[in-house]
């Protein structure tokens, strides 16, 4: 399992969105390289969708994010196109503390429940309280275990 490192300018940009957001939860990536660490928020539609069929979708955003499927799929054709990686998947818990959740983890294990979409990647989740930053956590893929489990945050 992997340790996760990101750049204080991506954990200020997207503590600020989590802020700005709140009480809905925000959601996004951070893409890049070795030289290069870019962050890209994605738009949550789960208020939309829970509004237009909320049989399907009970949750609204102040508990669940669903991205906006173009946006996401921009950002997964620019990681193609530019031969970076998706090194960091985000959301916000408004309210709530920083965890992964069975929902996280389903979202996480979209294609195949035993194994991540991504298992590279690394989930962090920012707890906003009243509409402040309160905490991080990360999250990884433990393949002994096959699961996810907290990992050290450094902020470089």
């Amino acid at each position: 399992m992997k340790p996760a490192s990101i750049r204080r300018a991506s954990m200020d940009a997207i503590v600020a969105q989590a802020e700005r957001e709140f009480p809905f939860e925000c959601c996004g990536f951070i893409i890049g390289d070795d030289s290069v660490e870019e962050v890209r928020p994605i738009t949550n539609i789960q208020n939309a969708m829970h509004a237009k069929e909320p049989a399907a979708f009970p949750r609204d955003a102040r508990t669940a994010f669903l991205m906006e499927p173009k946006e996401h799929l921009a950002v997964m054709n620019e990681v193609d196109d530019r031969k970076l990686a998706l090194r960091v998947v985000y959301h916000s818990h408004p309210d709530h503390d920083a965890y992964f959740s069975a929902t996280d983890r389903a979202q996480a294990c979209s294609f195949d429940p035993t194994e991540p979409d991504y298992p590279d990647t690394v989930y962090i989740v920012l707890s906003i309280r009243a509409g402040k930053f309160a905490r991080a956590a990360a999250f990884a893929w433990d393949s002994n275990k096959k699961e996810f489990a907290e990992t050290p945050l450094t902020i470089s």
